[in-house]
């Protein structure tokens, strides 16, 4: 079975004339649906992947933060603006049910 890449198949495709590139492409759609669906796939893990490490860093900031850590001190170490360490402080005390986190608030003004 033929399996050409993107490139190869574009080639292909401009070298035929109009009437065969309607029929063509009717025989390459299943393929083009497929190059779509892998793409988004791939694009789907990047982002997962993306997303868990911003999480992660956030948790560990959070952590820091309850330990003691100025923001500042965790802005140079983590090599981000403090303004971001400081919107990962708030989004935590937003999340904070029982507000056991107040004294957190001391550490990132």
């Amino acid at each position: 079975y033929f399996q050409p890449t993107k490139e190869e198949d574009a080639l292909l495709f401009e070298q035929l004339d109009i009437e065969q590139r309607e029929e063509i492409a009717m025989e390459l759609m299943p393929a083009w649906k497929r190059w779509g669906y892998e793409e988004g796939i791939e694009k789907g893990i990047e982002q997962g992947i993306e997303q868990g490490i911003e999480k992660g860093m956030a948790t560990v900031i959070r952590k820091l933060l309850k330990k003691g850590f100025t923001a500042e001190e965790l802005a140079r170490t983590v090599e981000l603006p403090v303004e971001h360490i400081q919107k990962i402080a708030q989004s935590y005390k937003k999340q904070c049910i029982f507000c056991i986190c107040d004294g957190m608030t001391d550490k990132i003004q």
